[in-house]
């Protein structure tokens, strides 16, 4: 999936490079004077930088002629930076990877819009698994300074390449790359103008224990492919029709309560063995389904909302998957704590009460969580944060973006004052960072472009649903419905899209955003 064109706001930067191209054209340059130039931005290396020679890539049928530079920073964190060799918009767009990192993100999808782009692995490989946290250094790039760092360096590249500043810089990403984009705005505020914040996984504190305790109802009354399916099917009969439009997606999840998605229903009849659940996995259902509260009856984890379980999301991360061996993911979080906790020596995971025992992991999860809902800092400098999450995510469930929005509006002068600068889209029948029934396939650079530079907030965004889509990680049952393509509007939370009796249900201009 790539942006559309942006043109607008940019085209008087494209002007300006277009003219820069054109003086040196007429001084006598060619292309190979782009290309030495592209080249020649290994001088950049110094003490803490290492630069490579920059290589141009010729114009294909997705991507215009670039220049494609890494480096490293600080001897670990890679980075890549892609600059159009023509037609630059003054801006950069940086990409934040989610799960451990490990990799280079997207640095490609922007280019025909006139973006530099940029992406960091954040300082270690994939191949190294939850390893990188031995290192003190390693785990802090991962926490926060590799995107930073990256950041400032990837800056320097472009701004020797095209000969001046960059107008406006911009990051996204989803899941972990969520969190640093958070990061970003709270303890590095002066580097973006504005950032798309995608499923942000705020406190690992949080996300891996709840992880532990459903990887253990996992573990003792398994789902299986089967029980997802009915479970599927059974919240999507019980529920999808609510918000008055049947469609396969349940809008607000949280109106698909016990009383209404009945779990007993499903039970299996004596000497049933197919086309129900045991009394166990009603059990673990209902484990994923409510929240997780500690003996004080306070709750610390939200639950995962009906819907969309047979999309292939909650199969993916509850699990064993090839990405982790003979675990699962959330089977995989008992080893990530007991690496953080490993200076510890009377601590054993499995001792470890994910209900309880939360206080014992928040000194070494700090690094890594979003833990303030203060962003003035970024605010006043006119930064804009444009929040997106999934109903129907599994690891990160919605609630948790919820909360947090209500966070920020508590230190920020309420809903009115926070909605000046963040904006957050709850997505229905989406799952974690993409995918499900629901209208997932969206543009969010775009309103935010025009949020940040010309003023005009975003009261709704345009989704679509384009249908079955393969992904790499995510599977989808075959024999669950399939999604047919339709558009909605996103609206900002708490406003939802509401149909307004009229035309088309596929259509997105037949729904309204309205307040609850």
């Amino acid at each position: 999936m790539r942006a559309t064109n942006l043109g607008f706001t940019g085209k008087l930067n494209q002007l300006a490079t277009a003219v820069l191209l054109t003086a040196l054209c007429s001084a006598g340059a060619q292309a190979s004077d782009i290309e030495q130039q592209c080249h020649k931005l290994y001088r950049l290396t110094d003490v803490s930088h290492a630069i490579e020679p920059g290589i141009p890539v010729a114009a294909n049928e997705e991507m215009p002629a670039h220049c494609k530079v890494r480096g490293v920073v600080n001897r670990a964190i890679r980075f890549e930076v892609r600059l159009p060799m023509a037609g630059w918009n003054g801006r950069m767009m940086f990409t934040a990877v989610g799960g451990s990192a490990g990799v280079i993100g997207d640095t490609t999808s922007l280019l025909a819009d006139g973006f530099a782009m940029a992406s960091t692995d954040t300082g270690h490989e994939i191949s190294e698994g939850f390893e990188f946290y031995r290192q003190p250094e390693a785990a802090i790039d991962y926490a926060y300074r590799g995107v930073h760092l990256a950041t400032l360096a990837s800056k320097r590249v472009i701004s020797e390449f095209y000969g001046r500043d960059i107008d406006h810089a911009y990051l996204t990403g989803c899941s972990n790359g969520g969190r640093a984009a958070l990061m970003e705005a709270i303890r590095f505020p002066d580097d973006y103008d504005g950032i798309i914040a995608g499923a942000p996984a705020f406190r690992f504190q949080e996300f891996a224990s709840w992880m532990i305790a459903m990887h253990r109802l996992q573990s003792a009354h398994p789902l299986t492919d089967e029980s997802l399916l009915l479970l599927d099917n059974a919240s999507r009969e019980a529920c999808d029709g609510i918000d008055g439009v049947v469609d396969g997606v349940i809008d607000d999840p949280r109106l698909c309560t016990a009383d209404v998605l009945d779990l007993d229903a499903l039970a299996c009849a004596d000497g049933q063995a197919e086309g129900c659940l045991t009394e166990g996995q009603i059990a673990t259902a209902r484990g994923h389904y409510q929240d997780l509260t500690n003996a004080a009856g306070e709750v610390v984890s939200a639950g995962v909302p009906p819907g969309a379980e047979a999309a292939g999301d909650w199969a993916f991360w509850m699990q064993p998957h090839e990405q982790f061996g003979d675990d699962s993911p959330i089977g995989s979080m008992d080893d990530m704590v007991a690496l953080l906790m490993r200076y510890e020596p009377d601590f054993n995971v499995d001792d470890y009460d994910p209900a309880e025992d939360r206080d014992r992991i928040a000194e070494v999860t700090t690094p890594l969580d979003v833990r303030t809902g203060d962003l003035s800092e970024f605010r006043d400098r006119g930064g804009k944060l444009l929040m997106y999450q999934g109903w129907n995510d599994y690891p990160l469930r919605p609630q948790r973006a919820i909360d947090y929005l209500g966070k920020v509006e508590q230190a920020m002068g309420g809903a009115e004052a926070t909605s000046s600068f963040l904006r957050l889209f709850m997505v229905p029948g989406m799952t974690h960072c993409a995918g499900g029934p629901g209208p997932w396939q969206v543009d969010y650079v775009k309103p935010l472009v025009a949020w940040r530079e010309e003023g005009k907030a975003p009261e709704r965004i345009v989704g679509t649903q384009p249908g079955p889509v393969e992904f790499d990680h995510l599977a989808p049952d075959a024999r669950a419905v399939q999604p047919h393509r339709f558009t909605r509007p996103l609206c900002p939370y708490p406003e939802y899209a509401k149909y307004s009796g009229d035309g088309d249900q596929n259509d997105e201009r037949n729904f309204d955003c309205v307040s609850p």
